[in-house]
Order: C-alpha cells, then structure tokens, then sequence
C-alpha cells in the first residue's frame, strides 16, 4: 500500500473528528453556558460594570438559540438569585437583575423601602464599596460613597405576583431601572443563572446569592 492512500484517509479522520469538537464547542457555548461582560452599574456592589461572568444557561429550562425565550421550563429561579433575561421592554436586549419576587408574593414600596409580604427587606451598604489605594509602599482602603438619583421616588403597592412572572430588581436598587420601572417580567423570557465571576481575576469566585 503506496503512503499516499494510508495518509489520505488519516488526515480525513482528523478533519472529521476535529469539526465533531468544533461543534460540540459551539453547541455548548450556545445551549449549556455563555459569557456576559457587565455593562452598567446596577449591580454594584456585588457585580461591577465591565465584571466577566459565566451564565448557566440550564439552570432553569431548554433555550432556543438566538431566541428570546425557553421553549422548556424545569423550574423558576429561588429567590437571591442573579439571572439574565431578554428584556422585551428593550427591544429583546439581554439584563441582568436579581429576583426579588415569586409569583403569589406580595411587594410593597414605601418611603424607599421594600416590603416582602410585608416584611422589610434590609439591605446594607448598597452603595458604599472600599477603593484599594498605594501610598509610601503600603495599601489601604478608602471609602467611596455614591448617592444616585432614584428612578422611582414615589410609594407604590401592594402588588402581588402573578402565576409564572418574576419581580426583578438590581442590587444598587437607587440606580437601576428594574421591574419597578417596567413591571414583573414573564419566566419565559430568562436565558440563565449567572453562577461564576472569572473577571477580573481578584475577585474571582461565585456569584452570591441573598434577597
């Protein structure tokens, strides 16, 4: 047998077991996980713009992909989890928000505090992170302290969660435009759990989760 004929078939082999990786990459990349970079500061403290996460994108159903929707279900997400969504407030475009409210919740918003069946939510420090600074050749940490705007002063509720929707909200609740400004949110359109930071790397771990 000339080395040709033997050579021939290897390289095909190669060329069909490489494409199968190929694919089986791409599959997962789309169905089982994704990587979203964060694009704005609703989630400080706890997530930071520019911050590069790991979405899991089974954690609560079958995704279509490039679709907006999940065309199986296997549960809703619990409460203090972080998913991302396709917003279809915002011509379909992906967020990020933290799940506040269960369908037969009752939520109330009064004197810029949220109430859970009418139960004060607390949440400390929203907007207070500790800035690492280097002078004479040690570190310290300093106090950075931002007041935002409110999107939404005005007292609002009782509201109850209907049957398969979502009440969103972000961690830095004084900026970030949420289910409070655009209402409960069909569990339909979620895309994922985001479970793991792998950016920047100091800071790299899972993704907390609490009310």
């Amino acid at each position: 047998m000339s080395p040709g004929k033997t050579f021939q078939p290897t390289v095909i082999f190669i060329i069909w077991i490489s494409s199968g990786l190929i694919l089986l990459l791409i599959a997962l990349r789309i169905c089982v996980m994704g990587v979203v970079y964060v694009q704005s500061e609703s989630m400080q403290p706890n997530i930071h713009k520019a911050d590069g996460i790991i979405v899991n994108h089974l954690a609560y159903g079958i995704n279509v992909p490039f679709s907006d929707s999940l065309i199986y279900q296997w549960r809703l997400p619990h409460r203090g989890e972080i998913v991302t969504f396709r917003n279809p407030h915002d011509d379909g475009m992906l967020w990020m928000k933290r799940v506040i409210g269960l369908p037969g919740d009752t939520l109330e918003f009064r004197e810029h505090i949220l109430y859970l069946d009418g139960i004060n939510i607390q949440q400390s420090n929203k907007n207070i992170e500790m800035i690492p600074t280097q002078q004479a050749g040690t570190q310290n940490n300093i106090l950075n302290y931002k007041i935002w705007h409110s999107y939404l002063e005005d007292d609002w509720g009782p509201v109850t969660i209907t049957e398969d929707h979502l009440f969103l909200m972000g961690d830095n609740r004084g900026n970030s435009l949420d289910s409070r400004s655009w209402g409960m949110l069909h569990s339909r359109y979620l895309q994922g759990e985001a479970s793991l930071r792998f950016w920047p790397l100091e800071r790299l771990g899972w993704i907390q989760k609490k009310p």
